[in-house]
């Protein structure tokens, strides 16, 4: 062994004295003694006063383009801001809309891992521009080609 050898091994246990040394007087010490100063309580949320209104919207069946034997059936429901008066009426002019727009659709735009999520974009962005503001979401609860 070379001269350096004893001193190495001399400096790596005087090290690890230390640190359990240490180690053993942090576990006498009193807790929260490194804890910072208390925080106040956050403040209580507000309630919810005005809910959404989901309307479910009746099922629509359609044929897919291209001359396809394919049809979809799909069930939605439109979410709008609270106390909109004519939510009914919003409701069925998206339903329309649906219909009509699945005409357009072709099998191959909805296929691929992409290909549905480019869809529910599609359908969203068209319950949005014909709620005027006033359709927050459009949730698609079943979706099925047949």
């Amino acid at each position: 062994m070379t001269e350096r050898g004893p001193k190495m091994l001399l400096g790596a246990v005087t090290g690890a004295l230390v640190a359990a040394a240490a180690g053993f007087a942090f576990g006498f010490m009193e807790p929260g003694v490194f804890q910072s100063a208390p925080v106040a309580p956050a403040p209580a949320p507000q309630p919810v006063i005005a809910r959404s209104e989901v309307k479910v919207l009746p099922p629509i069946i359609a044929n897919l383009a291209n001359g396809s034997n394919l049809s979809v059936r799909l069930e939605a429901a439109v979410v709008l801001k609270p106390d909109v008066a004519e939510a009914a009426e919003i409701s069925a002019r998206i339903s329309d809309d649906l219909v009509t727009f699945l005409k357009t659709v072709s099998i191959r735009e909805i296929e691929g891992p992409t290909g549905f999520q480019l869809l529910k974009n599609d359908l969203r962005s068209r319950a949005a521009r014909i709620g005027n503001g006033k359709t927050l979401d459009l949730l698609i609860l079943t979706f099925v080609v047949q």
